[in-house]
Parts: C-alpha cells; sequence; structure tokens
C-alpha cells in the first residue's frame, strides 16, 4: 500500500500501520511480520514459502487440501484427476480401473535379522542384504554399527573387533612373534 500522507503504509491483514521496524513484503503487499499467516490455518508464513489464492496467504498444506487436485489416492491416476472447477474438455487419458478396487501391495521388503517389513526411512542395504537402521548388529559381541564397519563372514556380519578376532591371523598380541602367525584352520600345525 501506499504511504499516505508521508504515514506508514497499511497491512494487508489488519490495515494497521506498518513501521519499518516490524514490515514484511510478501505477495506484493505490505504485512505486519505477525499477521502474515494462512488464511486457513493461521500457522505463522515465512516468505516465499506462501502460496496464494484470492490474494490470500495460504501455508502449502492448506493450499494443497482446498484448492489442490483432488482424487489422488482413491484409485484415480494422475492424468484424470478433477478440481473444483469441472472440465468438459474430453481426455485422452481415461480412468478404466473401479476405484472400489482395493490396491495390493505385493511382497514387502523384510530385514535380514529380524525378518519384519522394513520400510524405505529406516532401510539400510550392507552386503547386498536389506536391515532395519538398528538391526545391523554385530553377530558375536551385538554392538550396533554403520555400514562401513561393517565385515562378513559365513553371511553373517562382525565388527572389525570381533571379526579379527574370531577370523583374523592367530597369535598376534600374545607374546608370539610374526613368523609363527597361524591364520584359523589353514594354519600348519608342528
Amino acid at each position: 500500500m501506499p504511504r499516505v500522507f508521508g504515514g506508514a503504509p497499511k497491512c494487508a491483514s489488519c490495515e494497521k500501520s506498518v513501521y519499518a521496524a516490524e514490515e514484511l513484503k510478501a505477495l506484493s503487499k505490505i504485512w505486519h511480520k505477525m499477521c502474515f499467516k494462512c488464511t486457513h490455518c493461521s500457522k505463522k508464513l515465512t516468505p516465499g514459502m506462501e502460496t496464494e489464492h484470492d490474494d490470500k496467504p495460504y501455508c502449502k498444506n492448506c493450499y494443497g487440501k482446498h484448492y489442490g487436485p483432488k482424487g489422488v489416492g482413491s484409485g484415480s491416476t494422475a492424468g484424470c484427476l478433477a478440481t473444483d472447477t469441472e472440465d468438459n474438455a474430453v481426455s485422452k487419458f481415461k480412468n478404466t480401473h473401479d476405484s472400489t478396487k482395493k490396491v495390493n501391495i505385493t511382497e514387502q521388503e523384510k530385514c535380514y535379522t529380524c525378518d519384519k517389513t522394513v520400510y524405505a526411512a529406516e532401510k539400510l542395504v550392507v552386503l547386498n542384504k536389506i536391515y532395519h537402521k538398528p538391526c545391523v548388529k554385530c553377530k558375536a559381541c551385538n554392538k550396533t554399527m554403520s555400514p562401513g564397519d561393517v565385515l562378513e563372514h559365513d553371511d553373517e556380519i562382525y565388527c572389525k573387533n570381533c571379526h579379527a578376532r574370531n577370523f583374523g591371523p592367530k597369535g598376534v598380541g600374545f607374546g608370539i612373534s610374526a613368523a609363527t602367525l597361524s591364520t584359523g584352520e589353514y594354519a600348519v600345525q608342528n
């Protein structure tokens, strides 16, 4: 709003004077910082993160619920979404599926350790197997590990310490010289 007789501009929401210290510019208007909120849910908005309908600000959630496409999740495809206004134009995208049919989710991914369903947010792929993040544990000491710390032996995962102790060279650190080292079952017996 333009300044009237040199005074402060008016807020687009409450229509009171907005002084420079509390001024916020968004949607080509001037607002108090506290007045710039979603028209529907009254959530405080950040300039640039709002959406607009009929010159009123909305948060992205409320805008999507009230003015976004309808029909997602009810058996429709993206080619046949509807909005509040009816469009009588003939579309080459026709939904031939009955919306009363349930969507069958085929086999879900299971955790290699606990055999429970693994969702995308908690999924880790370690040595070509799928795990929950907390299920990536050493077979010997049960320590939770990050994917980079995992070593494998006989299709099981181990931390570096347990792998070295159980499957690494024998005799290291026990007063035996390197010349007499042996490794597992392949050690030469004297």
